[in-house]
């Protein structure tokens, strides 16, 4: 086994690993290496935004988990795309850029995440992004991170807008503005025609830097401890067992199925549970891979007649035409995203906040990331704020050894109300005239399901995970939580967790872009700079 040291080193190079590695990097004096299970971002389809949809299945890139069979979904298993690779989940999600309601983090801050309201995560935000529609109170235009608004977005998209707005819902021209209720057009992160993810800004800013050094396809099995302090990190790179020795702080930054996995590895979660696997125990912490959180996405889709989708323009001439578009001009399906306009709405009259959310597709899917043959066009529906809970519990010390996942979708009966309530609405949009003049009839789930029951069986045979997991190293400051405000691990020293697992609950939207405001935060946290 070898051995090297640094200053801080952080395991994990997706979102909130790559903003990390360039602001840490950023004083020449402190040393730092960032780990990364994956490979490089090597694979052109990884940079071609509507291309993403190819690395889906592809195990070189993706970690292609399986939850366990699900009582809640007729032991049906569930699959999740997450990314392996320099940029992790953002270099193969759909590049949606979605901030959440101000409200949200203001109950972070009212639930025990001192320091994490609105206003004081507002600057971060802002600090992070580029966005093309300039500078405002509550947008930045000089961050590393571009955000990109639709350069021609499909009739059907438009169709859609039209069809929130004739139902009374607001037209909501940015909705990572002040205002989040009504209909929106999706922002991208994309630069250009490429996209535009953390590995490709924050970490091709700091690759040439001296003192940091990125080590790719190697897999961390856990975290040393001295006297109660983190002191070094032992991983696998190419079946040899290495140890980096770390003089200031080790973060993690692994993802929400991957950070607790790490710490459990390491000794730190249920005792009993760890015991049981011959791992030492080096505080007993039962909260680790607890209160897993994700939208639980279920789909409504038409046949469509009289206009091309994305299904037909993906195939044979149109799709060599798209590529030559791409190429020449930098415009086209190709640099699409994975959705094109959102409804955040409230599911029911009395719902305190706006709490459901619908996402527009012009196009159809035979199976997740799989386009189909025919045109269609979808209205993708789940529950914003998911009041069922589940947890992330590692099988062995084997860090080759998938954990055991076991998200408990639609345990909770609000969960299960306000999914058909979402899908109610899909229906109404869908059938509206806006769109209903472009469909040739409903294919998913059919009409021959109607009432509440068997739209709620349709969803548990059918619904998938949208893919915006948070919550297993939870923040706060009570007994429940893993780490503190300050994203530190509680019970130990020289050791934080800063990736989407410490958010509290799921933010109202894709988990991308808060992942990002949390790694500028705690980089400034980890710096003593607040």
């Amino acid at each position: 086994m070898t051995a090297e040291g640094c200053d801080y080193l952080i395991v994990g190079a997706g979102p909130a690993g790559c903003v990390l590695a360039n602001r840490l990097s950023e004083d020449p004096a402190n040393q730092v290496i960032l780990l990364e299970a994956g490979p490089r971002d090597w694979h052109p389809f990884i940079h071609i935004p509507a291309t993403c949809l190819f690395l889906q299945h592809d195990r070189r890139f993706n970690w292609m988990y399986m939850s366990e069979p699900e009582p809640g979904l007729d032991g049906r298993r569930i699959k999740y795309s997450q990314g392996k690779v320099l940029g992790g989940s953002s270099s193969i999600n759909g590049m949606l850029h979605v901030r959440g309601q101000p409200a949200e983090y203001d109950r972070w801050a009212d639930e025990g995440c001192t320091g994490w309201r609105y206003a004081d995560v507002l600057p971060y935000f802002k600090r992070s992004e580029s966005f093309q529609g300039g500078e405002d109170a509550y947008r930045g235009r000089s961050g590393p991170l571009g955000v990109s608004r639709q350069d021609n977005p499909h009739p059907l998209t438009l169709a859609f807008v039209e069809a929130a707005a004739s139902l009374g819902f607001p037209v909501n021209e940015d909705m990572n503005g002040p205002r989040r209720e009504g209909v929106a057009l999706f922002q991208q992160n994309r630069r250009g025609r490429f996209r535009a993810n953390p590995a490709q800004t924050y970490l091709r800013q700091a690759r040439k830097r001296r003192n940091l050094r990125i080590i790719s396809e190697s897999l961390c099995r856990d975290v040393e401890f001295e006297q109660g302090r983190a002191c070094a990190v032992r991983y696998l790179q190419r079946g040899q067992e290495r140890r980096i020795v770390v003089r200031r702080e080790v973060v993690i930054s692994a993802g929400t199925i991957g950070s607790p996995a790490i710490l459990q590895r390491s000794g730190i979660g249920a005792a009993e549970r760890l015991q049981a696997l011959g791992i030492p125990v080096v505080r007993d912490a039962p909260a680790v891979g607890q209160n897993l959180q994700d939208h639980f996405l279920v789909r409504v889709a038409h046949r469509v007649q009289g206009i091309a989708t994305l299904n037909e323009r993906t195939r044979g001439l149109t799709a060599a035409w798209e590529a030559m578009n791409f190429a020449v001009k930098g415009r086209g399906l190709l640099t699409a995203g994975a959705g094109a306009a959102a409804l955040f709405f409230k599911a029911t009259p009395d719902s305190a906040w706006v709490d459901a959310q619908l996402s527009f597709a012009p196009g159809s899917f035979a199976a997740p990331g799989e386009l189909e043959k025919e045109p269609g066009m979808t209205v993708g529906a789940w529950p914003s704020y998911p009041a069922s809970r589940g947890a992330v519990h590692i099988r062995s010390a084997d860090p080759c050894e998938p954990p055991e996942i076991r998200p408990n979708y639609l345990s909770d009966e609000a969960d299960q109300r306000n999914l058909v309530a979402a899908l109610r609405m899909a229906r109404r949009l869908l059938d509206s005239p806006a769109l209903a003049r472009w469909s040739h009839g409903e294919t998913i789930p059919g009409s021959q399901v109607e009432s509440d029951d068997e739209i709620l069986a349709f969803a548990r045979e059918k619904g998938i995970s949208g893919l915006h997991l948070v919550g297993t190293c939870a923040m706060g400051d009570g007994p429940d939580s893993v780490v503190d405000a300050r994203l530190r691990v509680r019970g130990v020293q020289g050791l934080r967790v800063v990736d989407a697992s410490v958010m509290p609950a799921c933010p109202s939207g894709n988990s991308h872009a808060p992942t990002v405001m949390i790694g500028e935060k705690a980089a400034d946290m980890i710096l003593q700079r607040q």
